[in-house]
């Protein structure tokens, strides 16, 4: 395929270009913005950064100390890359603790009580500020929270950090960048796991006044828990942790050298019935605390064990092998899956309606022969 005007430049139709740019790697589309004005609106309008983030690949990302990484766990480079963060060293001399992954945010504390989001890959971020003191029973109230977390709620566009003390649930919308005390958690939560994003809700494994396991999901939307059941043989919520794979609710046992260990999977959100048990050996006589983090190659699983190691297991045989190990990183790390997208914590102001004219897009767009070339490139990977 090849486009040119009359004088030999490149030109390409808008509705191709848009569609290449919505093809390449979040970093190549931000080098591109420098092209035009008109390219630049285009590549920053919510419509074009959703159709983006359809298309890039899943990655995993670390944390670990002093440290941040992300791996291609599909390619053939096996080698972490280091990515920059925010309030890195020397001012880091910690570890980089994480709080979940969504659509190409990042929730991390990389430093004691300083929760930052941001995009890896465009290097935008936002600081969490602290809410009130007021809102707290009691003035020591920062050392005693029992969980961290952040996900996305796709109904209302807005992500949220979600903090609990104690049974006390606070908010932070970064759309209106305000803090907000919503319902409390209905269950006692002994943990402090971050949880699991799924479906717009934070999902949490707690106990009962029974002491049964029960799950706990908070809809970042209505800011309202539901209740989820767990299954029948899962009858302590200590020796389980939560994760998501293929879009499932799933739970995965802590083993203490009793392998092999149960692996459930929600086939159907909400659905009691729906769980399904496989059975992973881990080939070790160890403790094993595992969260499961993806599908490898469409039929094994990718665990995350003891914050050590990245395990391989296929639940159609139980089998269990190393993935990667933390020599590839620096000594204990965390986990998490991570897409690199032009997704912004920043929402943008709200713009007078008043005298605002969005710049014209042109039918035909000349640009730099370097920009020609990558583009014209794809368009005859498409055919």
């Amino acid at each position: 395929m090849s486009v040119t005007t009359e004088v030999g430049k490149p030109c390409l139709p808008q509705d191709i270009i848009e569609e290449i740019l919505s093809r390449l790697p979040a970093k190549s589309v931000g080098r591109f913005r420098c092209v035009s004005k008109s390219w630049h609106h285009l590549t920053t309008q919510p419509d074009f950064i959703d159709s983006h983030l359809k298309r890039q690949r899943q990655k995993l990302i670390f944390s670990s100390i002093r440290s941040f990484f992300s791996l291609d766990y599909e390619g053939q480079d096996m080698v972490p890359l280091e990515l920059d963060f925010p309030l890195k060293y020397p001012h880091n001399q910690g570890p980089v603790d994480m709080f979940g992954s969504c659509n190409g945010l990042v929730c991390i504390m990389p430093q004691p009580l300083t929760f930052v989001i941001f995009n890896p890959c465009t290097g935008e971020s936002l600081r969490i500020p602290h809410f009130p003191v007021s809102s707290l029973p009691c003035d020591s109230y920062i050392y005693y929270f029992n969980a961290h977390s952040f996900g996305y709620a796709p109904s209302i566009k807005d992500y949220k950090f979600v903090t609990i003390y104690e049974q006390i649930v606070f908010v932070f919308s970064l759309k209106t960048k305000t803090w907000k005390r919503v319902q409390d958690l209905p269950y006692m939560y002994l943990k402090r796991d971050p949880g699991t994003h799924l479906n717009g809700a934070i999902h949490w494994l707690c106990q009962d006044p029974g002491g049964h396991p029960v799950i706990a999901a908070l809809d970042l939307a209505e800011e309202k828990f539901s209740i989820l059941s767990p299954p029948e043989s899962v009858r302590d919520d200590r020796e389980y942790k939560t994760g998501v794979l293929r879009g499932c609710l799933c739970l995965l046992q802590r083993n203490e050298g009793n392998w092999p260990c149960s692996f459930w999977v929600m086939e159907e959100y909400g659905v009691k019935e729906s769980w399904k048990r496989f059975l992973i050996g881990t080939g070790r006589r160890t403790s094993l605390s595992s969260r499961p983090l993806c599908y490898w190659k469409n039929t094994k699983v990718l665990l995350l064990r003891n914050q050590l190691e990245i395990l391989l297991g296929n639940p159609k045989n139980g089998s269990c092998k190393s993935f990667l190990k933390n020599g590839s990183l620096r000594m204990v790390f965390d986990s998490d899956l991570y897409v690199e997208s032009l997704v912004s914590p920043n929402f943008p102001k709200k713009k007078c309606s008043c005298n605002h004219v969005k710049p014209k897009l042109q039918h035909c767009t000349r640009f730099s022969s370097t920009a020609s070339a990558s583009l014209l490139n794809y368009c005859n990977k498409l055919g």
